[in-house]
């Protein structure tokens, strides 16, 4: 069984990490430099950075779950199962690739759409691109003999959460 969506808290360090991580090597670079004894003054920026990844993680998290409720998808030989329950080959429909740029932030965020042929419609993040630009969700999902041939991808859109309720 393979995972295909990543998790909350992989997805939204890949995003902001780096910002936390380049604020930590900022200050204890100054702190090394100055030779600062008290510890205070490297300890508030690193604080006050904690405090603002969990702000600015935990709103897109509500804005997300709002809007549109990832599902948890894993991939097996022949089925997938998604939010516990598994969807044959023959029960899923199409899965679609979406680009989808204004959602958490200005930048695109990748979703993946999965139809059911009872009428459902599941949606889920994808993992981050690989180096080459490519995501390894994608290339997974062409490669496996059962859901290759259901598996597509729609151009980009720019309408945000909106892109989503056009589907339905």
């Amino acid at each position: 069984m393979k995972k295909l969506n990543p998790s909350y808290f992989e997805f939204f360090f890949f995003r902001y990490g780096v910002i936390v991580i380049g604020v930590h090597v900022v200050t204890i670079s100054i702190y090394l430099y100055t030779k600062e004894k008290d510890p205070v003054n490297w300890a508030i920026p690193s604080i006050l950075c904690f405090l603002f990844l969990l702000l600015v993680c935990s709103t897109e998290y509500r804005m997300l779950r709002k809007h549109l409720p990832p599902a948890n998808v894993l991939l097996t030989n022949d089925s997938l199962i998604i939010n516990e329950t598994p969807y044959t080959s023959e029960q899923i429909e199409e899965i679609t690739y979406m680009p989808v740029r204004n959602t958490l932030n200005k930048f695109t965020d990748y979703f993946f759409e999965i139809k059911t042929n009872d009428g459902s419609v599941f949606y889920f993040l994808d993992k981050n691109m690989n180096w080459k630009g490519e995501s390894p969700t994608m290339k997974i999902l062409s490669q496996h003999p059962v859901f290759s041939l259901k598996t597509k991808e729609k151009s980009e859109s720019s309408d945000g959460f909106l892109a989503f309720e056009k589907q339905k």
